[in-house]
This record gives structure tokens, sequence and C-alpha cells, in this order.
């Protein structure tokens, strides 16, 4: 599951923005760091968006499956480039469900807390 969350951050969607829109469930929902509701929309057109050289550090990784195909994935992630953050980072939250009628893993949630 870090591979997913690493290629959803790391990757540059902005040349093939339908590959990005396969990434999440048709009802996603995000809670961002400021405690906001980010839409499915909002989120896609902040990576579509982004740096393509920004790059985040990820540490403290857990996942864990609670139902047949439904994944936690807890994490700390830490912008590292293009240049280093003084920032401590965000600890984050996601689920991942599976999605059988596509036959791959889907975002469902997602939640970051700034940490102070």
């Amino acid at each position: 599951m870090q591979g997913f969350e690493e290629t959803l951050l790391h990757s540059d969607f902005s040349g093939d923005p339908a590959a990005l829109d396969a990434w999440f469930a048709a009802d996603f929902t995000e809670v961002s760091p400021g405690g906001g509701v980010s839409s499915r929309e909002q989120v896609m057109t902040w990576l579509l968006h982004k740096d393509p050289l920004a790059r985040w550090q990820l540490s403290d990784l857990s996942a864990g499956e609670l139902a047949p195909g439904l994944r936690l994935v807890r994490y700390h992630a830490k912008q590292i480039a293009p240049q280093v953050s003084t920032s401590k980072g965000a600890l984050h939250c996601s689920f991942w469900q599976f999605n059988a009628s596509l036959q791959r893993w889907q975002l469902r949630f997602h939640q970051a807390t700034k940490i102070i």
C-alpha cells in the first residue's frame, strides 16, 4: 500500500488525467490538514497541478486489513523536495478499497493532520 501512496504523491499525471481518475473511488473525500473537507475533484486538481519535482518522505507506515477488500494505511509524510521544508510534516490516514469491477485498489478516504 505504501507504493500506492507514493505513486499518487510522486507521479506527474498532468499528461494523462484519465490515469489519475482510476486511482479514486467515485465517493472519495478528504479531510485536509487545515480541517476542511475536499472533494474528489479538488484533490485530483491539486495532484494534476502540483510541482512535478515535489517529493515526500514517508515513514512509520502501517497497513492493516479492516475487512476483505478494505485496508487502512497510516504514515507520517514530510516534503523533502524540491526544497527541504521546515514543517514537521503531517500524519496521514487512508482507506483503500478493492474495486472488483475494475480489478484495482482505489482510494476511498484520506485525512492529513499537520504536526505542530
